[in-house]
């Protein structure tokens, strides 16, 4: 037994188990019979599913940590030349931000089954978007928002609007933004979509960015949201029309 397991063992117990509930009912055809064995069966391979996919849960976890710590790594002095005692330092947003788009992509497909894996394909996104690579980000940022955590979902949501700002495809955006109005979350509010909608009119559309911080400071009332639209309705009267 030396060497051996407790994951090992508990995984002989189980196929030995199930082989043994087989094999008895090989020997008693009763339906009844049969019906027991099968959930004895069921039940067994559920748990052993539950074991590996928290074991999985726990390696992704420690793996997205490590990621994060990438992304988050203080930048140094432009003036300072690179570290020399085996730690990596970045000069720039971009340089970081592409290091932890490999790191974030390599946790995402590892853990693509649970909650790290998809948290990692978000930051694959978000950090390509900050390397300046929006071919690799779009890809993974949809990807994002079509997961079935809806918060999470609509974070990428968010940044895919803002990918298609940055590349000029405003009627994407709005698209976007309006489906995050209609569908709010915890993460991002109906307001906070409606913001970012108004801002993105600010230029190509004034009156529409206007109609909606009024809308903002009617629907939300003596609030930091309503304060920031007034701002902007207040800031952008000029003669002649709005100027944001």
């Amino acid at each position: 037994m030396q060497g051996y397991t407790r994951r090992q063992l508990k995984e002989d117990k189980l196929a030995t188990t199930t082989k043994d509930a087989a094999a008895w009912a090989a020997g008693h055809k009763n339906p009844v019979v049969w019906g027991i064995v099968l959930v004895v069966i069921v039940v067994l391979g559920t748990v052993g599913f539950f074991t590996w996919r928290s074991q999985l849960l726990e390696k992704g976890n420690i793996d997205l940590g490590t990621a994060l710590r990438v992304y988050g790594q203080p930048l140094r002095p432009a003036s300072a030349p690179p570290a020399t005692d085996g730690t990596v330092g970045y000069a720039t947003i971009a340089e970081r931000s592409k290091a932890a788009q490999k790191v974030f992509k390599e946790v995402a497909g590892k853990y693509s089954m649970v909650g790290p894996g998809r948290v990692a394909r978000y930051m694959e996104g978000v950090s390509a978007m900050q390397a300046g690579d929006n071919a690799a980000a779009e890809p993974a940022l949809k990807t994002a928002s079509e997961f079935g955590d809806k918060d999470l979902s609509a974070l990428a949501k968010v940044s895919l609007a803002q990918l298609y700002r940055a590349t000029n495809r405003a009627a994407e955006a709005s698209k976007v933004y309006k489906d995050l109005e209609d569908h709010p979350t915890d993460t991002v509010p109906k307001v906070r979509a409606q913001l970012d909608r108004a801002e993105m009119y600010e230029k190509s559309a004034p009156d529409q960015a206007a109609a909606l911080y009024q809308l903002i400071q009617k629907e939300n009332p003596k609030t930091a949201a309503a304060q920031i639209a007034a701002a902007k309705l207040n800031g952008g009267k000029q003669p002649g029309g709005m100027n944001f």
